[in-house]
């Protein structure tokens, strides 16, 4: 189904090879760093850039741009406005560090340059959108709405191509690298698959119970395995070679909402309205930390070079009893 990578290539540090060095590390590593991000109430979804010096955060008014620094830490640098609601799901580009795409239940889809105050690119859509995503080429963008559309956007030429409408729920999508199929999370426990760019059904996945609905997508950094989160509170893990499942996370208690795998495919970390992230040795299912929350989780998303979790959190009350909106990383010395 999809074109494999070398796991050799893989960068994986010593303490990552096994379940118990992975362990040891992040024991020691347990603390979260925190980053205000400003004249926001919240931050609904997040995405590092390609090599991992800025993290792009959604938040219920606009995109937020912040850096990391020589000592690893998250500072926020920036607002960028054009969005009239709040901006559900981030996907940062494939080819650039700066430009990275929103979509927002103001029925819009918009493009960035980091650089600039302004969006450079606006698509307006049939209905308020939920999920969207880059192909791995930065031709096209892939998204999801609330009406149960799933649409392609050609961006060379500047328009939306493609529409097609499910019975189903439909949610997160991922490309597969090789560009031509796209795995989109639908109710009914199922991930369908659909190829690129005429948006047709070729596979289906039952990857869950009938009466579930699969919300959370992510593929391995080699390729070779699909992580499927849903609401019957279980993070399933799939071989693409094979559509085989070949095991199951089942240590939470609420729907999951986001899953992402660490740049070297061994830790996979979980997030869900649970008061914990769980992070997963992902071979073996095996529990290697939880990161305890004091509120439910919305998005996680590992670092694409180093051992850092970034996470958002439905919004606290700060010190004047207003809504602080924030972002964590964990994976910090003690």
């Amino acid at each position: 189904m999809v074109t494999k990578t070398s796991s050799s290539k893989l960068p994986v540090d010593s303490f990552f090879k096994t379940p118990a060095s992975a362990q040891d590390f992040l024991t020691r590593k347990d603390r979260s760093r925190v980053t205000d991000v400003e004249s926001a109430n919240y931050v609904r979804s997040i995405a590092w850039n390609i090599d991992g010096t800025s993290l792009f955060a959604g938040t219920d008014k606009s995109v937020s741009v912040l850096n990391l620094d020589g000592s690893s830490k998250l500072r926020f640098k920036s607002n960028l406005n054009g969005h009239d609601d709040a901006v559900d799901s981030i996907s940062a580009s494939k080819t650039s560090v700066t430009n990275f795409a929103s979509c927002s239940a103001d029925k819009t889809i918009r493009l960035w340059d980091s650089r600039s105050p302004k969006s450079t690119s606006k698509y307006s859509t049939k209905d308020a959108n939920l999920y969207l995503t880059y192909t791995p080429d930065d031709n096209h963008i892939i998204y999801a709405d609330k009406g149960d559309n799933i649409g392609i956007i050609d961006l060379r030429a500047g328009e939306i191509t493609k529409t097609t409408t499910f019975k189903e729920e439909t949610n997160e999508i991922v490309v597969a690298p090789g560009g031509k199929h796209a795995f989109v999370a639908m109710s009914g426990g199922k991930v369908e698959v659909l190829s690129i760019p005429d948006l047709t059904s070729v596979r289906t996945i039952r990857a869950h119970p009938l009466m579930s609905s699969c919300q959370s997508l992510c593929m391995s950094p080699d390729s070779q395995y699909l992580a499927v989160g849903a609401s019957d509170a279980c993070c399933s893990i799939w071989d693409l070679s094979s559509l085989t499942c070949v095991k199951t996370l089942q240590r939470l208690d609420y729907p999951v909402r986001s899953v992402s795998y660490s740049h070297c495919g061994n830790l996979i970390a979980t997030g869900s309205e649970d008061q914990f992230i769980d992070v997963a040795w992902a071979s073996t299912g095996e529990k290697i930390v939880e990161v305890p929350l004091s509120t439910e989780c919305y998005c996680v998303a590992w670092h694409p070079r180093f051992y850092l979790l970034a996470y958002a959190t439905a919004a606290e009350r700060d010190h004047r009893g207003n809504n602080a909106a924030t972002v964590r990383v964990y994976g910090y010395n003690s």
